[in-house]
């Protein structure tokens, strides 16, 4: 089907109301789009383990704006199989500037879904939101006492190294915290948290509309959505409903980059993880969603980290090592596909650092680096294509220094290079100029982006570990 087409036969999407009831210990939440004329979206979502008591606690105003709020961020993916001109919001009001910032969500958090549908998002008129306006300000309502927020922190757990090196930290230092994981998830997150000594772990089940799925299959776009700005409105919730003050994300640096441009915007992949992104979320959070730097806290925990750090850093931590998982194709089966582009960024960072031995049998179950047609992948991942692969990988500069630390582990060992990383030298790292190249090593493994929102407490964590 044709975007034309789609726009013409479905001119809005309507949130038209949600509902939630408390069922045995249990919060269920529900919503209603509308995709004019007649396709009716009811995703669900079940928290468990309630305590009713803390759920009281929270006045009705917040806790509704909260629900209401999530099932905006529900939207995209729902929105994006038709793109219809129009978003009208019926279950609550926003302002002016509150609409000002779901339009900008939908430019730059689908920005990679415009660019494989080949969808022109700059033509006038293209998306209108449509809302009440806003009548009473939450500002106005008291928010739960400080007491209602004991917990100090909140680590949503994916099951990457990301999340594997967050909990190692924590563990290391003996702090409280407990775990959030969205199901369904890869196994690998339930794994690291069982190993981990979390207080509290918060399993969330969402489901998302089937009718969704057989669109999809009937010809209705599909694509990439920003899923991390859901997951931010979705742990502001819970860090209300459990008492959290701070949700540490485990979010880097590199996410920042962005992997191409598309009408003349930047198109990143992981535009919702980016600090850009946890700026504006911030600033909406403590606006619209009464949270504060004592109550429900967005922030990301590794954001001073670079991806070859963050790496190095978790190498150290090897009861993790056998059990984290970041390839989204063999996700659901819990391995590693040993082919894109997301398994072979991660072996090439935590190749100088982990042990052959360990990275090839516990970890994956063969040497990428023997298999020569990962080049074109290879290729992606230095720089040579035209722009970076559209996954949560990290910057070219950090491929290339993660090459020469192979490289130089190698000759330090007297060992002959293996056949792909021999090629990556001799087709992408000679072309440089040796002394332009030679420190960058050291300057990826040293670096501190200082922008981020981390307290006094948590940085002084993070270089700590850096200076061990």
């Amino acid at each position: 089907m044709t975007i034309k087409s789609l726009r013409d036969k479905h001119s809005s999407l309507v949130y038209k109301e949600y509902h939630y009831q408390i069922n045995k210990n249990q919060l269920e939440i529900s919503f209603k789009f509308l995709l004019k004329p007649n396709i009716t979206f009811e995703p669900l979502l079940i928290i468990e383990n309630i305590d009713q008591a803390k759920l009281e606690a929270i006045p009705k105003p917040i806790l509704e704006n909260l629900i209401f709020h999530l099932g905006l961020a529900e939207l995209p993916s729902y929105w994006k199989c038709a793109c219809p001109n129009t978003i009208k919001i019926e279950a609550g009001s926003l302002n002016s500037d509150q609409i000002a910032w779901w339009k900008s969500l939908f430019k730059h958090g689908l920005g990679e879904f415009y660019y494989i549908n080949k969808i022109d998002f700059t033509e006038k008129k293209f998306l209108d939101i449509e809302a009440l306006p806003q009548e009473e300000k939450l500002q106005n309502i008291n928010s739960p006492p400080e007491s209602h927020f004991q917990k100090p922190y909140l680590l949503p757990i994916g099951g990457g190294k990301d999340s594997g090196l967050a909990l190692s930290l924590f563990d290391q230092h003996q702090l409280n915290y407990g775990c959030m994981v969205l199901h369904p998830a890869s196994p690998a997150a339930p794994a690291l948290i069982q190993a981990s000594r979390s207080q509290e772990t918060i399993n969330i089940q969402r489901t998302i509309d089937p009718i969704l799925l057989k669109l999809n299959d009937q010809g209705y776009l599909n694509g990439h959505t920003p899923f991390s700005a859901y997951l931010a409105f979705l742990n502001t919730l819970i860090a209300y409903i459990f008492g959290y003050q701070q949700i540490l994300i485990a979010n880097e640096s590199s996410a920042n980059q962005a992997n191409l441009e598309y009408k003349d915007l930047k198109i990143n992949h992981q535009y919702s993880k980016s600090f850009n992104f946890e700026q504006k979320f911030r600033s909406y959070s403590q606006d619209y969603l009464h949270t504060s730097k004592k109550q429900a806290e967005y922030l990301s925990f590794l954001r001073p980290l670079n991806e070859l750090q963050i790496s190095q850093l978790f190498s150290q931590y090897s009861k993790f090592l056998p059990i984290f998982k970041s390839c989204n194709v063999g996700q659901k089966q819990n391995q590693w596909c040993h082919r894109c582009s997301k398994c072979l960024f991660v072996y090439m960072m935590l190749y100088p650092f982990v042990d052959k031995a360990t990275l090839t049998n516990q970890i994956f179950d063969h040497d990428l680096y023997s298999d020569e047609e990962l080049f074109s992948t290879a290729s992606s991942l230095v720089g040579l294509s035209d722009h970076k692969p559209l996954e949560c990988v990290g910057t070219e500069l950090e491929a290339i220094a993660a090459c020469l630390l192979a490289i130089k582990k190698h000759e330090k060992q007297s060992q002959e290079l293996p056949i792909l990383l021999k090629k990556i030298q001799n087709q992408v790292l000679n072309k440089f100029d040796p002394e332009e190249i030679s420190d960058l090593p050291y300057k990826m493994l040293s670096g501190w982006d200082y922008n981020n929102f981390l307290d006094r407490k948590l940085g002084k964590i993070i270089k700590s570990a850096l200076k061990n």
